[in-house]
């Protein structure tokens, strides 16, 4: 018999049955701690075992000989603590999860288990241990059977939360939670290919990168600006075109919404004018803040200011400047020592694209040409039609919006999307690029990812690669996918410090990702707090409309945040505009122009580069700590932080943060001895504790 058990949005766990008796409550003093017991909230249930006495802890290497994500092939042992003759069995249960799909509702189905073996731990412990070997890439989840007579219970992961994105994952590792079996949260286990780890690791490692939605960075040049009644969206619709470049804010669909009465009731089709050429023009703007990779969203021809509706993957934007703006860009670059990392969604294709053609604006032959399902399309294949509709919005099948028609993965799409010598994937590295950010990564097939990542490293191994997912990637990063991904769960972690709330949670957020992703890619993180599919970062502390005058009581939470990016592991990622004070919530007000001076521009706060400047400066005179170092938590909880950086060679640098609103204490063993403030310089002699000011942060050598 087993029990199929499952909650909404979380995975099922299928393993046997376990009879339960209730017994006499056990009423003898715990041998540990509070801070070591696992959490029990049992409802009307009282166990004989002394729960209080059983210790296991992931993050503990006495209780699991490997921390986090381990290598396909890797042995790991397992102790369990408990009070001398209490129980009579331990079992380990090893469970696989099943990909049947790309999201993180999947399946766990029982691999094997380990029968623990008992020897004594002094007068009053004993430890139950055993060992398990992991042969195969994957993510793998674990749990302890606990016997005692008659009675069974269940030590699993805890039921602590965390923000990621829109949602909260469930059990973060650590000290765990004993329950009946009907009640089961295990803990997670991630096993990676060998392959994981890459030759540019370390300079990743060391990388910042910024982050450009490229129609609002700058108009470097305003010969090939989008011209209404010129330039046409979706064939029907005219462009709008903002003539003050610092007019901050985008406009929104349908008349007299924001007061721009001309406004028609189309997404995504007023421009600023933001082209190539402007990011060439500030190279130099980006190399004083130690940007070592551009990413920006996509740059193929498209109508929309997004251009995640590609109508031709093989062109640059003509308004964006064409094929001569893109080779300068990269030269120039290239020359500062600045990767370009494009941007694509191979999931879907704009319907008015030169594969699907719904218009009749190409002299190919579209998929769904003049709205007509076209089999004589060399792009036939590449869509879902539904023969049956008679609303040419409801005969294929799209992404979102009609305007995105779905791709299929298709051989002869396959052949053009990554396939064939010149395809769309190898025709840009080809040309010059440094990395790969796909888009919408969780709805394209993990079968799809493998294949295109061979793509990718057999044209050049340098290649990074990075995936779009919001909530934990473990599934994309054993290695034979992609490099890293998008740090949503960063951006969590660092919105809680900035907004003043429980420290605690931005701890177990770091752990969380420490502890199910491997540690290669633990490092080339890319650590983000503001998109453009996001509120930015200012937006989120509370910083809502320019020229409020919360601002100088914002500004320092927003560096705590910009701190914790400098100094953590993984790679800086700045948002366009975030280093001058930009603000803006919701799309499209998070993709307002960044205010040049020399454009006019009269808001944000320049002075905040100089901040970037700085911070940056450090990470790159101290990379082996800062880029490179162990890490590891000294204080956490209620509104202290300190954790310390570590790198080979011994040299430690501590961060302390206070995101509240009194100078407080921050106390600790590490805290011993002559420190560099390396900001201030100040030389402090410390004994164990330092005064920390309300909102502030420091970051401190240990001399």
């Amino acid at each position: 018999m087993s029990i199929n058990l499952q909650r909404p949005g979380f995975p099922r766990i299928i393993f046997p049955f376990i009879s339960l008796m209730l017994l006499v409550s056990c009423t003898t003093t715990p041998l540990l701690p509070p801070e070591k017991q696992a959490v029990t909230d049992f409802v009307d249930y009282k166990p004989s075992m002394d729960v209080g006495s059983i210790y296991f802890n992931s993050r503990d290497l006495d209780s699991k000989s490997i921390f986090g994500a381990v290598v396909q092939g890797s042995s790991i042992n397992y102790k369990l603590l408990a009070r001398k003759g209490d129980l009579d069995s331990v079992t380990l249960m090893i469970m696989q999860r099943i990909e049947e799909g790309n999201h993180d509702y999947l399946d766990y189905l029982e691999l094997g288990s380990v029968e623990l073996t008992r020897s004594p731990m002094g007068e009053a412990q004993e430890a139950w241990t055993g060992e398990f070997t992991f042969e195969t890439p994957g993510i793998y989840a674990y749990h302890f059977i606990l016997k005692k007579g008659s009675e069974v219970l269940v030590y699993g992961s805890n039921q602590n939360r965390v923000s990621i994105a829109h949602e909260s994952a469930v059990g973060t590792g650590g000290v765990g939670r004993i329950t009946l079996d009907t009640d089961l949260e295990p803990y997670r286990q991630t096993v990676y290919f060998p392959e994981t780890a890459q030759a540019k690791d370390k300079e990743w490692s060391n990388g910042i990168i910024y982050y450009i939605f490229p129609d609002r960075f700058r108009n470097g040049n305003k010969v090939n600006d989008p011209v209404p009644g010129k330039t046409w969206n979706y064939g029907h619709t005219s462009a709008e075109f903002h003539t003050n470049w610092s007019d901050p804010r985008p406009w929104v669909p349908g008349k007299n919404v924001d007061k721009h009465d001309g406004d028609d009731g189309e997404y995504n089709n007023d421009f600023y004018g933001g082209d190539l050429e402007g990011i060439t023009q500030k190279l130099d703007y980006l190399k004083e803040m130690g940007v070592t990779m551009i990413y920006s969203t996509p740059i193929n021809t498209s109508p929309s200011n997004h251009k995640y509706d590609s109508m031709n993957y093989m062109e640059i934007d003509p308004t964006f400047g064409g094929q001569k703006a893109f080779d300068t860009l990269i030269a120039e670059a290239k020359k500062r020592g600045i990767g370009f990392m494009m941007d694509a969604s191979l999931n879907h294709a704009s319907s008015a694209s030169v594969y699907f053609d719904r218009y009749g604006i190409w002299p190919q032959v579209g998929a769904f040409e003049k709205e007509v399902i076209t089999k004589e399309s060399p792009y036939y294949d590449w869509f879902e039609f539904n023969l049956r509709a008679k609303n040419p919005d409801q005969m294929y099948n799209f992404w979102a919006v009609p305007t995105l028609a779905n791709l299929k993965e298709t051989p002869s799409y396959e052949a053009f999307a990554y396939g064939n010598p010149d395809s769309v994937t190898k025709h840009w590295i080809n040309k010059g690029i440094s990395g790969w950010r796909m888009d919408v990564a969780p709805w394209v097939s993990h079968r799809f990812w493998k294949e295109w990542r061979k793509a990718v490293k057999s044209t050049n191994p340098d290649t990074l690669t990075v995936a779009e997912v919001w909530f934990d990637s473990s599934h994309f990063l054993y290695g034979d996918e992609f490099d890293t991904t998008m740090n949503y769960i960063f951006r969590a972690a660092a919105l809680n410090l900035g907004k003043g709330g429980n420290t605690e949670e931005t701890r177990q957020s770091f752990e969380l990702i420490q502890e199910n992703y491997p540690k290669p890619v633990f490092y080339r993180m890319m650590n983000l707090t503001s998109t453009h599919d996001v509120p930015r970062t200012l937006w989120e502390l509370g910083y809502k409309n320019y020229g409020d005058k919360n601002y100088d009581q914002i500004r320092p939470r927003f560096l705590q945040t910009v701190a914790l990016q400098f100094t953590m592991p993984g790679m800086p990622t700045i948002y366009y505009g975030d280093e001058v004070g930009m603000t803006g919530g919701a799309d499209p007000m998070n993709r307002g122009p960044l205010p040049w001076k020399d454009e006019g521009g009269d808001y944000g706060d320049f002075s905040l580069h100089e901040d970037y400047k700085r911070l940056s400066a450090l990470r790159k005179t101290y990379g082996s700590i800062l880029a490179e170092g162990e890490l590891n938590f000294l204080v956490s909880g209620g509104n202290l932080l300190a954790y310390e950086r570590t790198s080979a060679e011994g040299k430690k640098i501590i961060v302390l943060f206070n995101n509240g609103d009194v100078s407080s204490p921050i106390s600790h063993g590490e805290l011993t001895g002559s420190f560099k403030d390396l900001e201030s310089q100040e030389i402090l002699g410390l004994s164990g504790s330092l005064e920390t000011s309300p909102r502030s942060y420091r970051i401190l050598l240990k001399e």
